[in-house]
């Protein structure tokens, strides 16, 4: 039987008993259970249906009206317990999960808090993945760009928010080759999630560092220098054991591999102060670094400062760690300001309860008429206070 041929059998039944031309009870009960029954079937037709998404394609707006009219569907396990929304998400039809949110939102799909089966945990994996976790690492590269498409749609319907990327730990799961765009994606939704997520107690990138792929390494890294170049692309940040993150590839991965990583990452355009950090916050690899980028070496830093200046302003507990660059300050370097605290470099080594009078007294001796310029400045500052003072008085008269 067909369709039209069902339908045509349903309306005469309507019309034979809505005007009362048959009033046999008995055979419109049998009639009523046949329709019951074949309701269901209907129903798990679609359920099963909806499960195959990714197999035939259909509209979004299709999608939509099968889920309105059998609401059920959205709830139709399949053979290992996951629901439409989780086999969109995990398989080839991430297309189509936010229409399957939405309404699933509308029908409480998974419970209240389970924001229409997008927090839902899957139950045929493992590791406790949840529907967000999975769309945003599974596929490959030319699935990408679907999978992106579909986090942006759930941005804008605010069914993904900015607090999913920490408490739902989707930078770990988007990092992947596979997942950049979405990974970068989300990044650019919370940058600071680089630093604040943990996993297995560890900072994000200590607990990348250990793994063996090289590729979530490197796309780390790079969202870390674009998003947090004042910090060292979190090279220098610590675990709770003291462990900088650079210490932690250099044991997991060894020197060589990771400075040959860092090279590919840093040489391209050549203007990423990276010596600043290493002389400040590891100055026992300094020489490897020296060596591996040594064009840095001339750069300035966001402030405006060079490798020296920035040095001599972290202060002389940082300067004895790299007494180097001391020795090897010129005389024009000596007698150039800070351009921040506008301190001379004898002035730097002299600030502070570990200053350094003894090499305070070395750069007096190299140049000594920076205390002359000291000097004038300090009477011309006087000068213009005095000027600044007799205007205000003459503007209050």
């Amino acid at each position: 039987m067909n369709i039209s041929t069902f339908q045509s059998n349903l309306d005469f039944i309507k019309s034979l008993y809505f005007r009362e031309e048959w009033k046999d009870k008995d055979c419109r009960d049998a009639i009523l259970e046949a329709l019951e029954e074949a309701n269901e079937k209907i129903e798990k037709a679609f359920g099963d249906s909806l499960h195959r998404l990714d197999e035939h394609k259909p509209t979004v707006e299709a999608v939509r009206k099968v889920v309105n009219k059998f609401p059920s569907t959205l709830v139709y396990e399949d053979g290992d317990g996951c629901l439409p929304i989780q086999s969109a998400a995990g398989g080839d039809a991430s297309e189509y999960v936010p229409i399957l949110e939405k309404e699933g939102v509308k029908h409480k799909v998974g419970g209240e808090d389970a924001r229409g089966g997008l927090l839902l945990v899957d139950p045929s994996d493992d590791d406790g993945w949840n529907t967000l976790q999975w769309l945003v690492n599974v596929g490959d590269d030319d699935e990408d760009v679907t999978q992106l498409n579909a986090l942006k749609e759930l941005r804008k319907m605010d069914l993904l928010v900015k607090r999913d990327i920490k408490e739902q730990e989707l930078l770990l799961t988007s990092c992947w080759k596979e997942s950049e765009k979405r990974f970068e994606y989300l990044v650019s939704l919370d940058p600071d999630a680089l630093i604040e997520t943990r996993f297995h107690n560890k900072p994000l990138i200590h607990y990348i560092a250990s793994q063996s792929d090289e590729q979530r390494i490197i796309l780390l890294l790079k969202a870390a220098f674009k998003h947090h170049p004042n910090r060292g692309g979190l090279l220098f940040d610590k675990d709770d054991q003291g462990t900088t993150a650079l210490d932690c590839l250099y044991n997991e991965k060894g020197i060589e591999k990771i400075m040959s990583l860092l090279y590919d990452i840093l040489s391209p355009k050549r203007d990423y102060p990276i010596l600043h950090h290493v002389f400040l916050k590891a100055p026992q690899h300094i020489n490897i670094f020296m060596r591996k980028l040594p064009w840095a070496f001339y750069l300035k830093d966001h402030n405006g400062r060079t490798v020296h200046q920035a040095v001599l302003a972290a202060g002389p507990d940082i300067m004895r760690k790299n007494d180097i660059l001391l020795s090897s300050l010129t005389d024009n370097q000596i007698q150039t300001k800070d351009p921040i605290t506008t301190l001379y470099p004898f002035a730097a080594m002299a600030v502070g309860e570990h200053a350094d009078l003894e090499n305070t007294f070395y750069l007096l001796r190299r140049q000594p008429s920076v205390m002359d310029r000291h000097s004038r400045s300090e009477i011309d500052t006087s000068s213009n206070r005095r000027k600044r003072r007799r205007i205000q008085k003459q503007q209050v008269k």
